[in-house]
């Protein structure tokens, strides 16, 4: 079949696959890889709760399996659900992906969404790592999205420029298509994302040195020394009163288990002191949340039991005069 094209831009626009389209088998592929994701979590539950956030990297490498061999030229540029909605990857020249690439271009787009939720300490990493692990994480994101949405030619995302793909309808013969040019304004709105992203770190450090903040860092820190814990979340709820002005209500913990400790509210009273003791700002709240949790996230399915409770400063105060009394006696 022969094709005479005067203006490449006229043929690349209606091959191109639709927004609508695009997103419908990325759904379709995210919900089976789902449902695989629970099938293995039903029956290794405790296995992958003990991985903690290296489940994250399990549910990666079975997502990069998927996606990098179905959209390479081994299963003609199609996973299942750009078979059912018609729609196929191809390269540069317009021929099917190779392998490698197909992995490259799922790389790029799976490792900031699966860094996003990782149960990291940014606070305790490197300067240099913060500022690449922002860079990736939130630029890469940000980048992605934004792409996907206001790149309306060719609809081709972060991860389809590094792969040099485009996902086109299934109903144009291989080799005919190749990817459209990206308007140099969005290559540009992509540079200051990324520019700002990884300078990000450099304007919420003086965070830490805000009284509020160190607390709560003090907190987690503390926390994460206990025994049986393997994550932890420490926030303040934040209420906002008909002025606008701001105010700090609650602390929240939530702290991941290794173990089914759910129930356990001993625990969840020692979680409450440890905030007591080390945000200094806890004390003054009307109360301090702690929900322990335990469970898996191994990003392409979770599953959690959690167990809330709730304590005020009062009466923890009052408790621990209480014991101190009756020592003392």
């Amino acid at each position: 079949m022969e094709v005479d094209i005067k203006d490449e831009a006229s043929v690349i626009a209606p091959a191109a696959a639709g927004f609508w389209r695009r997103t419908a088998a990325f759904l379709v592929d995210a919900l089976l890889l789902g449902i695989v994701g629970m099938l293995a979590g039903w029956a290794l539950f405790d296995v992958f709760a003990r991985m903690g956030g290296y489940g994250r990297l399990l549910g990666f490498i079975v997502a990069l399996a998927y996606f990098g061999m179905m959209n390479s030229a081994r299963f003609s540029g199609q996973t299942l659900g750009k078979r059912l909605l018609r729609v196929r990857v191809v390269g540069q020249d317009g021929s099917l992906l190779s392998l490698p690439k197909s992995l490259l271009r799922y790389c790029v787009l799976g490792i900031p969404f699966f860094l996003n939720r990782a149960p990291i300490d940014v606070a305790a990493l490197p300067t240099p790592f913060a500022y690449g692990l922002s860079l990736v994480v939130l630029g890469g994101i940000f980048s992605i999205l934004y792409l996907y949405l206001f790149n309306r030619r060719g609809r081709r995302s972060l991860h389809d420029l590094a792969a040099g793909s485009c996902v086109v309808t299934a109903s144009m013969p291989v080799g005919l298509v190749k990817p459209a040019p990206v308007w140099r304004v969005h290559l540009v709105v992509v540079g200051v994302l990324l520019a700002a992203s990884a300078a990000l770190p450099a304007l919420t450090g003086p965070l830490a040195q805000n009284a509020s903040f160190a607390g709560l860092l003090s907190a987690h820190k503390a926390i994460l020394a206990q025994p049986g814990v393997q994550n932890a979340q420490v926030v303040h709820n934040m209420a906002f009163g008909s002025d606008g002005t701001a105010s700090v209500k609650s602390v929240v913990a939530q702290v991941s288990l290794i173990d089914r400790r759910t129930k356990d509210a001993a625990l969840a009273e020692h979680i409450a002191r440890i905030l007591l003791a080390n945000d200094k700002t806890a004390s003054s709240m009307s109360a301090i949340h702690v929900t322990l949790v335990h469970g898996y996230d191994i990003g392409i399915a979770s599953s959690w039991n959690a167990e809330r409770y709730r304590f005020t400063p009062e009466a923890l105060a009052a408790d621990g005069a209480a014991t101190a009394s009756g020592s003392a006696k």
